[in-house]
């Protein structure tokens, strides 16, 4: 079992400090699966524990989101925060549905160092963006785009702005071109991604992927990411929606106690040694 090489501290760390989402999005698993798990906020005691044990971040992604939209957290600035000042050299990576991202926020988010923005806009007319993301408004979406990118304080601080699409049957070629359209404006990255099921997690749409036979990751997250819930408990992956798969809990164990624990070692082997679990076979990022 020890012969499986992997990263001997995570390169990044997924955490939902939050599990709460707004955008009811009919391609995401949250939808659904929100209904039947726990729902809560981390204590602010436990994400400080998480931080503090990055102690050579230089390198490492901080990814204060997992599964969730991370605004919906009231002392999100307050973590980012704390994240710039004990993790300065650590790379912040943010994923928004935009919807909470009015001038007060944006406001606070000025003078933190963000590496990543990462705007997920499924729609770009009205009617398009409410068919994907339901929960939310587009008037009012669309207002905090605009804001955020004329907000040039704002973006001295953040190294690149991305507006991310998602490719599956109901995206519309008119919603890709006035996005990119947009984009182009304000020099804002364009990113159209394939359709994830999150294996098999989304009810209404599939990438009818089955695999007997797998082998590894193409993301290698078991062997460079931790995921992290807001509990405390450490899943296997995004994909890991149904917390299958739990790996250790934080608030006993230390992120290297849990890093090199036998069940994550298992989980490993299991995936090198070509008897990987069910969620893995039927993950589009497995091969």
């Amino acid at each position: 079992m020890n012969n499986i090489k992997y990263n001997p501290f995570p390169l990044a760390f997924e955490i939902q400090t939050a599990s709460y989402c707004n955008a009811k999005c009919m391609i995401c698993p949250h939808r659904e699966v929100s209904k039947n798990l726990p729902n809560g906020i981390m204590e602010m005691d436990l994400f400080k524990k998480i931080i503090d044990q990055i102690d050579n971040p230089w390198g490492v992604k901080i990814i204060p989101y997992f599964n969730n939209e991370p605004f919906l957290d009231s002392l999100f600035i307050d973590r980012l925060n704390y994240i710039a000042e004990k993790c300065p050299e650590a790379e912040i990576e943010i994923s928004s549905n935009v919807s909470l991202l009015n001038a007060k926020m944006q406001k606070k988010l000025i003078g933190i160092d963000i590496r990543d923005l990462r705007l997920s806009v499924f729609g770009f007319t009205k009617e398009s963006h409410h068919s994907v993301m339901p929960g939310l408004d587009w008037n009012i979406v669309e207002k905090n785009l605009w804001l955020l990118a004329e907000n040039k304080e704002l973006r001295q601080s953040i190294g690149q702005v991305s507006i991310v699409m998602i490719d599956y049957s109901g995206i519309k070629k008119e919603d890709i071109e006035l996005a990119k359209s947009f984009c182009k404006k304000h020099f804002i990255k364009f990113e159209l991604w394939g359709f994830f099921d999150r294996g098999k997690n989304v009810k209404d749409y599939s990438n009818d992927v089955y695999r007997d036979s797998v082998v590894g990751c193409e993301q290698r997250r078991q062997q460079e990411r931790m995921h992290i819930i807001f509990d405390g408990r450490v899943v296997l992956c995004c994909m890991d929606w149904k917390l299958e798969y739990v790996l250790g809990n934080l608030n006993q164990q230390s992120i290297k106690e849990v890093w090199d624990s036998n069940e994550y070692q298992k989980i490993r082997k299991d995936i090198h040694d070509n008897n990987a679990l069910e969620l893995c076979k039927k993950c589009k990022l497995s091969y």
